[in-house]
């Protein structure tokens, strides 16, 4: 069973930019791998251009991303208006047990709603 999340970076007008990961969305998984070794906002942008994920790795070199590593189609970010949303709409709208959300100060955890 796969515990999935977002990845996301805010961007300047509030809303939020990212891609699904598939495995180790739990805070001591996904959440920790980002707290350690995604901590500028120019590797947060290279994770995000690889598009979803199917888990996360402490290097994008090693990270499986399921149009690069895969041969799956490239899909667009989601994007959310806000954190809000985010919470409300990310479970329904791609099964995101949990939310990561880069900041200008670090990155932030979210809970999202069934």
């Amino acid at each position: 069973m796969s515990t999935r999340s977002f990845i996301g970076k805010l961007n300047d007008d509030g809303s939020i930019t990212g891609v699904y990961c598939h495995f180790d969305g739990y805070p001591d998984g996904v959440g920790l791998t980002l707290q350690e070794h995604y901590l500028n906002p120019e590797k947060v942008d290279e994770l995000l251009a690889l598009g979803d994920l199917s888990s996360l790795n402490p290097s994008l070199e090693t990270t499986v991303a399921y149009h690069r590593d895969r041969g799956d189609e490239l899909l667009p970010p989601k994007v959310y208006t806000d954190v809000e949303q985010l919470v409300k709409s990310s479970f329904s709208d791609i099964g995101a047990e949990w939310a990561y959300v880069f900041h200008y100060d670090g990155w932030r955890t979210y809970e999202t709603t069934p």
